[in-house]
């Protein structure tokens, strides 16, 4: 991919930049923040429609520059034309929409890319990028060179669909059935070393070995009958510990709640003392009534015409007298004598609430005496009937093993007086059946362990990376700087010490050669390089000469470079093939070439 042409205006901090390429290199320098990376991402952005900076498309309008009201990005190479523009709302209009970008597109974008990558991902996009053909077919061929059944290839052939995780766990578990297989046939546990060559022991057993297997098999059967009982006794016994608990805790509760009758009594005669002497209390402050509600003044004069009337009417009749006797004494119960004056009205309501407090502390009291009388008539009810203790389920648990390991001895003793009683033809069958489940056993291990990340994924991987090693170290030679490598488990090393390891000038120089060689094998041909300003002044200008030899030598049609520096280069002092623009404030504002150079002198 060469590109001839980028433009973008108000893309982050790009806002003016308008860039022909002239050469095949094109170095964009500037100081920090002046939309170098900017101008990067807007790259990335019309090539691969990658959002950079922002996580959803909703929030695309963040990526337009402050102040401006829409962003545009074009990018034109020699396939085709990119062109992405968003507007104020944040819609994106992408010419390429629909469209999937080259799958090596994201690492010449971003050359620390594939450091990134876990190891698997880096496997499944090396495996793409070199070529490499993962087709369950193209496995089962291999499979087959190596020599294993050719049936249970077959059989596995359609779970690799699924890819080599799911492969290789497929054949592990038709192993460990194998494995079932071959314990079902022998009666022992599998093992390599034993399962090779294994045959039934030969067993002397004196008198009829077959009467001797029914009676160990009638034993077996009497053993399993007292078991199920014990299970069933186990059952019975945990509910019945489960009820004896829940009892005990039932009483125990019953219990404190009866002890404490009489407290509850003592508080509740308080309380009755309280409501008496609220009461008095009232009386005393003018009989309680509320000389404010309404209707007070004249239910006071009803009363005290109605204490007149009894005191003159003895010879009135005796049922009206008695009736006004009545209402007369119910008055003085609520409000006292009805020829006082009325007490303070605040008195007599601080009073009524002291009052309704007793009342209501009296009627919680009769409450809680009401239910610690019933929990203590439950609880005398109840212990008419004393607990028994329960039968421990330890003891039974430890009978049931008892039981189980003399059953598990019945059936050695069955099997080996059946193998006694059996002839040679069924040995030798059991014998036969043992090496069939051996041997599947060991094909399908084999073909686990070939679909195992170290199998043939390693072989596949170690054949391909030779030619990715190779162009890796021919960069290294010309750019002379250490070569990185990649290894069959994926570890990129850069000589011979582990990535993660070096430090960031060495990281840089790393991630440029790999960047270099996937544009070189995927036909890409096109490489972006930030942050140049890692390297000091003789490594930055040994990686100039270096991208300037790849270029006239054809292995690059395009190489942008962008670093932070203090002031555009000198024309003079630039390799051959490379343009020199200098950004300031978004905006591109000077080119330098060495052709331009040349002319002047």
């Amino acid at each position: 991919m060469k590109i001839h042409h980028i433009a973008v205006q108000n893309f982050l901090g790009a806002r003016t930049i308008d860039l022909p390429l002239t050469q095949p290199v094109t170095l964009l320098s500037g100081m920090n923040g002046t939309g170098k990376s900017s101008l990067r991402d807007a790259i990335s952005f019309a090539l691969t429609a990658d959002l950079c900076r922002i996580s959803k498309k909703g929030e695309a309008a963040a990526l337009i520059s402050e102040g401006a009201t829409s962003a545009r990005v074009f990018v034109q190479t020699d396939e085709r034309d990119f062109e992405v523009t968003i507007s104020k709302a944040g819609k994106i209009t992408d010419g390429a929409a629909g469209t999937e970008p080259h799958a090596a597109l994201p690492f010449v974008l971003d050359p620390s890319r594939l450091a990134r990558l876990t190891d698997t991902e880096r496997r499944g996009f090396l495996f793409g990028l070199l070529g490499i053909e993962t087709s369950h077919k193209a496995i089962g061929e291999r499979l087959t060179r190596k020599g294993l059944d050719e049936q249970k290839i077959a059989a596995v052939l359609p779970v690799l669909r699924a890819g080599f995780a799911a492969g290789e766990k497929h054949a592990k578990e038709l192993a460990s059935q194998a494995r079932g297989a071959w314990k079902a046939v022998t009666g022992e546990a599998y093992g390599d070393k034993k399962a090779e060559g294994w045959q039934p022991a030969a067993v002397d057993v004196a008198g009829d070995p077959a009467k001797k297997a029914e009676h160990a098999r009638a034993q077996v059967g009497e053993c399993e009958v007292l078991i199920a009982s014990l299970q069933q006794q186990i059952g019975a016994a945990r509910a019945a510990r489960q009820a004896f608990e829940a009892e005990a805790i039932r009483r125990e509760r019953l219990r404190d709640q009866a002890k404490m009758a009489d407290r509850i009594r003592d508080r509740l005669k308080t309380a009755e003392e309280n409501v008496e002497a609220c009461r008095a209390q009232l009386a005393a402050a003018g009989g309680g009534e509320d000389p404010r509600a309404p209707g007070s003044y004249l239910l006071r004069g009803l009363a005290s015409v109605t204490a007149e009337f009894v005191a003159v009417a003895d010879d009135v009749d005796p049922e009206l007298t008695n009736r006004a006797n009545a209402h007369l004494a119910e008055y003085r119960k609520l409000h006292g004598d009805p020829n006082t004056e009325p007490g303070d009205p605040a008195r007599a309501d601080e009073i009524r609430r002291g009052l309704q407090t007793a009342e209501s502390g009296a009627a919680n009291a009769r409450r809680d005496l009401a239910a610690a009388e019933a929990a203590a008539a439950e609880l005398s009810e109840l212990e008419k009937t004393p607990l028994e203790a329960r039968a421990s389920v330890g003891d039974i648990e430890e009978q049931l093993r008892a039981l189980t390991t003399k059953r598990d001895e019945w059936r050695a003793d069955e099997r080996k007086y059946r193998e006694a009683a059996g002839d040679a033809e069924r040995r030798a069958q059991q014998i036969e059946d043992a090496a069939r489940h051996h041997a599947d056993v060991q094909q399908w291990l084999a073909i686990a362990d070939a679909l195992s990340p170290d199998g043939i994924q390693a072989e596949m991987i170690a054949e391909a990376l030779d030619p990715l090693n190779a162009t890796l170290a021919e960069h290294a030679a010309l750019a002379q700087w250490q070569p990185p490598r990649i290894g069959p488990d994926m570890l990129i090393t850069v000589g011979g010490r582990a990535y993660s390891l070096c430090s960031e000038s060495e990281r840089w120089r790393a991630d440029a050669l790999i960047a270099l060689t996937i544009a070189q094998l995927s036909g890409l041909r096109f490489v972006v390089l930030d942050r140049l300003d890692v390297l000091d002044a003789t490594g930055r200008e040994d990686a100039l000469f270096w991208l300037s030899d790849l270029a006239e030598a054809g292995q690059i049609g395009t190489a942008i470079v962008l670093a932070t520096l203090k002031s555009a280069p000198a024309a003079a002092a630039l390799p051959a093939h490379i343009a020199s623009h200098w950004i300031e404030r978004g905006t591109l504002i000077a080119t330098h070439t060495n052709q331009q150079a040349l002319e002047a002198a």
